[in-house]
């Protein structure tokens, strides 16, 4: 068996986005639409074979093509893989940067699959020209992207991804077990370490600043916040280059701990 107790085969199916409401655990189902293009065009996948479903929240079963129609690809499900939630239980606080590697940053954590992804206004993201009244109209597009990295990464559960908050407001929130901020003074204080020291660190947050960092008053916010301030090494890392870094820390560590479902 590998991961999650999935048989290596299942593993391997290609897997394909299905709308909640549409879902089955049994029976048939017609896929249509951009995903039944991909499906029948893209992958050339014909009557026999088999390929994953999931609807984002959890769900994933394993189904067989029937018939493709001029309607879309008609399914039956043959096993239901049942729900999991196979993210790791850490909220990614990351300011907002210019959109393309903010954008990169994202659908990288989505692949990762954190638990979620709060985009945060900082002073140094409106001095560097970043408006969050347009960047919340990306909302919908970053839920694709989302599901997107699902499906590539053939997941179960879809990273959530919030609207833009000022970072007074984001510290506010609760439920977190441990808070680390990245902090350019640190540098050289082992994340990791950090991370492994602690007896159960999970569910955690991790705060990345913009481009030159958090400024003093956002730094003073966020260790009265009970943030711990760490460092990433001994270099200077771009933020969407220590989001990513930071997450696969936070998985690893995850991991060994023996927490994925």
């Amino acid at each position: 068996m590998g991961a999650l107790g999935i048989s290596k085969e299942v593993l391997g199916l290609p897997q394909f986005l299905v709308a909640p409401e549409e879902f089955v655990q049994t029976g048939d189902l017609i896929v249509s639409g951009q995903e039944a293009r991909h499906m029948a065009g893209s992958r050339r996948l014909r009557p026999g074979d088999r390929v994953r479903l999931a609807d984002g929240s959890g769900r994933v079963a394993v189904a067989q093509i029937e018939a493709i129609e001029k309607a879309g690809v008609r399914l039956s499900v043959v096993q239901d893989l049942g729900a999991r939630d196979d993210l790791i239980a850490c909220t990614i606080y990351l300011s907002l940067i210019r959109l393309e590697r903010f954008e990169f940053a994202l659908s990288k954590l989505f692949e990762i699959g954190v638990a979620a992804v709060q985009p945060i206004v900082t002073t140094r993201s409106l001095s560097g020209g970043v408006r969050p009244e347009r960047v919340l109209k990306r909302l919908p597009r970053w839920e694709r992207m989302a599901l997107e990295a699902l499906k590539q990464s053939r997941g179960f559960r879809a990273t959530e991804v919030r609207p833009p908050v000022p970072l007074g407001e984001a510290v506010l929130q609760e439920g977190f077990a441990f808070k680390l901020a990245l902090l350019e003074e640190r540098r050289g204080s082992g994340f990791l370490q950090v991370l492994e020291g602690e007896q159960a660190p999970f569910p955690c947050c991790v705060a990345i600043g913009p481009e030159g960092g958090f400024d003093p008053s956002e730094k003073e916010v966020l260790l009265g916040s009970g943030f711990q301030g760490v460092g990433l090494g001994n270099r200077i890392l771009r933020s969407e280059t220590a989001a990513i870094y930071a997450a696969a820390a936070v998985a690893e560590v995850y991991l060994k701990k023996g927490q994925n479902p």
